[in-house]
Parts: structure tokens; C-alpha cells; sequence
């Protein structure tokens, strides 16, 4: 009864929320390709692949997922050699990004992930015909997993993270989200004690919990970043002697904090690197910059001048490599905004890590960070320029921040290999 009256009122609710929906397409772009993936269909081609059968069907919503699926996959490929994978997507740039990926794999096929009105999932899975489903992090969809359990495929939630507030949302809603979402899975992979007992108290059975670790913070296999960006800013004619101070995955807000931080410290002459999360912000940002009446460059337009003091990284899927470049790193959307951002990536790249005072998304990795001073936490965005002028002066303090940090992520050393054994396994 809960999923008849949850598909008789989706329609509805999809009808409502695509006007926003729309205006999103139409800011970032890119949305229109493939469009029709979304409701089902597929080009001809495209059939003909799928219709192969026995996929790993992997969703996985944005860019972050999507990295993390590849390296999950990757992880499963080496163990069953004949294994081939789908990865559905929701954003217009994971896409892309999914799309680069699988050119250098070919065993891999990457769509939009479907809407899930249960008609069209139902659709979909008579396409693909998976052996097996993973679902990265909480891409949880009633009609998705009903179809599932009909079609007896199991279903895996890896890198399960659940952060409080929604452990007490679920908690208040046990009697819907049980049939609707736990009682589909076959396994849940927490990241660690704290997160399984939380999803206990939201209603997951012991049984289906396995604590494995984050295959997010996992530095096994991670690769080692690109040093390309260091090279070509010197090829550009940036001055390499300069301090970077880089933001990535910056929110609006940020860029202005980070430029006040500039603007005090002009004394070390600081070259700063702006990183916005969406990259359709640029114009935004030029603005901002063109006000204050700062010399900047452009990714796609790298001029530099004697006096450029900024450069903004207008470009998708690189930040992992611009890490290399910096001296110091700010977390983005930890100061303007709720939730923070990933600084997993900065601490592989070997680079002292600022963050805000919100990283709610991640709390449990920053206090493992703090705990072993592995991360400098400002409590309020006047004190950055004070926590990067500290940063700037003390050598030793940047090393001990680096070192201290690797060793708080050696819990989850081989997350991923972990994960990719117990899902072979079952």
C-alpha cells in the first residue's frame, strides 16, 4: 500500500518540482544530453550492450560518488576478471566525468539514473537485467529497491554514512522507511561503530550491518596526485615562488572570505587559487573580483600578468590534481553553508587542511582529525587570515598537520578492497 500511494503521488510531485528542476538544467548546462535516459530509454546501441546482461549496476549521484565508484569497481574487476558495470548518475557534470572514465574502460556503461516512478524502473531493469545492485553512500528509492526485491537482485549500500540528523529523521519514521528501504537491502556497509548503532536506532536489523570503514577516506590504491598544474602554472608564467593558498569546492560567500584573508596577508604574498564547487559560477565570481579591482587569470584563459594574485579554476573534475599546487587548502562550503566538503583528497595530496566551523557532513572524520591534530578547525571566518598567517610561518606546524592527519586515516586503509570482498562473497 505505502509504494501504490507513493507512485500515485510522484507523478504529481515531479510535476511540481520541475519548473526548479528546470532552471537548474538551464544554469549548469549539459542536462539536455541524453535526456531520455532518465525515463527509460536508450539508443539504439545502447540496447544493444545492455541487453548483454548479468551488470553490476552501481548508483552513484554526483562527482564524488562517481570517483568512488570507479575505484570500487576497479576493486571488484581484479577479483572477478568477467565482471561489467553500470553506473547511473543524476548530475548533467558526474555524468561527463562518468563518461571520461569509462573511454579507458570499456566494460563499464554509464547513464542517467532513472526516475523513479515504478513503471519506468521496472523499464529499466528489464534492459539491464543486473546480477547484483550497489548503491553509493544513500541513493535510496523505494520503486528502485522494490523492483529489486521483485527481481530477487541483492542490493548493497556501501559506504553507508548516516549523520545524526538524519539518523533522528528516519528514527521518527521507522514504520515507513523499515519496508520502504531496510528491509530491500541486503547489505549495509558502515564506515564505523558510531554509524552502524545509528542506523540500528533508525531501524536497519544487526544482521545486515557490516562495520568496513570509509571507502571515501580509504588511501590504499588511491593514486598519487598529478603534479601537471604545478608544471603549467610555471609554463603560464606564474611566479613560482609564491605561497598558493588554494579553496576547493568553494560555495558562494567563500570566495569573498578568502579574498579578505588576500587582502590582510599582502605582506606573503600570497597567490590564491579559487576552486568554486559548480564552475558555472564564474562570471559571479569575475565579477566580484573585477570590483575589488584584482588582477586574476582564468583556467581556460591563463594570462598572467606580474601582479595576478588570483586564479580561478573555471574547469570540472581537476581539483583532486590543483591540491598538488598548494601550500595551504581551505575546505569549501565549511564556512558559507552547511555540510563541508570532502578533505580526504587535500591530506593525499600532502597539504595542511583548514576548515570551517561546518563540516557537519563529515564530523566524524574531523574529530578523529582533531583529536590527533591532524586539521586546523577555525571557529568563525575572522579567524582564517590568522590560522593561514600561522600556517605560513611555521614550516614545522604544516608537516606535523600532514603527518598527524595520515595517521587518522589509517582505519580505513583498504575500505574499498574490504567492500569489494564482502559483496564477491555473498
Amino acid at each position: 500500500m505505502l509504494l501504490f500511494l507513493y507512485n500515485l503521488f510522484f507523478p504529481i510531485a515531479l510535476l511540481l518540482v520541475f519548473p526548479l528542476y528546470l532552471r537548474r538544467m538551464l544554469r549548469r548546462g549539459g542536462y539536455a544530453r541524453n535526456f531520455a535516459q532518465r525515463f527509460g530509454f536508450y539508443s539504439r546501441r545502447l540496447r544493444e550492450t545492455l541487453s548483454r546482461g548479468e551488470w553490476t549496476w552501481v548508483r552513484a549521484v554526483s562527482v564524488g560518488e562517481i570517483m568512488m565508484a570507479i575505484r570500487l569497481l576497479e576493486a571488484l574487476k581484479r577479483e572477478a576478471p568477467d565482471l561489467r558495470a553500470v553506473i547511473s548518475t543524476t548530475t548533467s557534470t558526474a555524468y561527463k566525468i562518468g563518461l571520461e572514465q569509462s573511454e579507458t574502460r570499456k566494460w563499464i556503461e554509464v547513464i542517467y539514473s532513472p526516475i523513479d516512478f515504478y513503471p519506468i524502473i521496472q523499464s529499466c531493469w528489464k534492459k539491464i537485467r543486473p546480477r547484483r545492485v550497489i548503491l553509493i553512500d544513500s541513493d535510496l528509492w523505494p520503486s528502485f529497491l522494490a523492483v529489486a526485491t521483485e527481481y530477487q537482485t541483492p542490493v548493497f549500500l556501501a559506504n553507508a554514512r548516516l549523520s545524526p540528523r538524519s539518523a533522528r529523521r528516519y528514527q521518527s519514521a521507522r514504520w515507513l522507511a523499515r519496508p520502504l528501504f531496510w528491509d530491500r537491502l541486503s547489505k549495509l556497509f558502515a564506515q564505523d561503530e558510531r554509524d552502524a548503532e545509528r542506523w540500528q536506532q533508525a531501524g536497519v536489523s544487526a544482521d545486515r550491518i557490516r562495520v568496513i570503514g570509509s571507502m571515501k577516506y580509504d588511501t590504499e590504491d588511491g593514486g598519487e596526485p598529478d603534479p601537471r598544474f604545478l608544471y603549467w602554472l610555471k609554463e603560464k608564467g606564474a611566479d613560482p615562488t609564491r605561497p598558493i593558498l588554494l579553496g576547493g569546492s568553494l560555495h558562494p560567500g567563500e570566495e569573498e572570505l578568502l579574498l579578505s584573508s588576500l587582502r590582510e596577508l599582502q605582506d606573503q604574498r600570497l597567490f590564491l587559487v579559487l576552486v568554486p564547487r559548480h564552475a558555472e559560477r564564474t562570471p559571479e565570481i569575475e565579477r566580484l573580483l573585477q570590483k575589488q579591482g584584482i588582477s586574476y587569470a582564468l583556467r581556460s584563459a591563463p594570462h598572467f600578468e606580474p601582479d595576478t594574485s588570483v586564479l580561478v579554476v573555471d574547469s570540472t573534475g581537476e581539483l583532486r590534481d590543483w591540491y598538488f599546487v598548494a601550500t595551504i587548502v581551505v575546505i569549501g562550503k565549511s564556512f558559507c553553508g552547511v555540510g563541508g566538503q570532502n578533505p580526504v583528497e587535500p591530506i593525499l595530496a600532502r597539504k595542511p587542511v583548514i576548515a570551517g566551523p561546518h563540516m557537519e557532513n563529515f564530523q566524524f572524520l574531523v574529530d578523529e582529525l582533531r583529536k590527533e591534530n591532524g586539521i586546523l578547525q577555525s571557529d568563525s571566518s575572522e579567524s582564517l587570515a590568522d590560522s593561514v598567517a600561522h600556517l605560513l610561518k611555521n614550516p614545522s606546524e604544516r608537516n606535523r598537520l600532514v603527518e598527524n592527519a595520515s595517521k587518522a586515516l589509517e582505519q580505513h586503509r583498504g575500505a574499498i578492497r574490504r567492500t569489494a570482498k564482502a559483496i564477491l562473497e555473498w
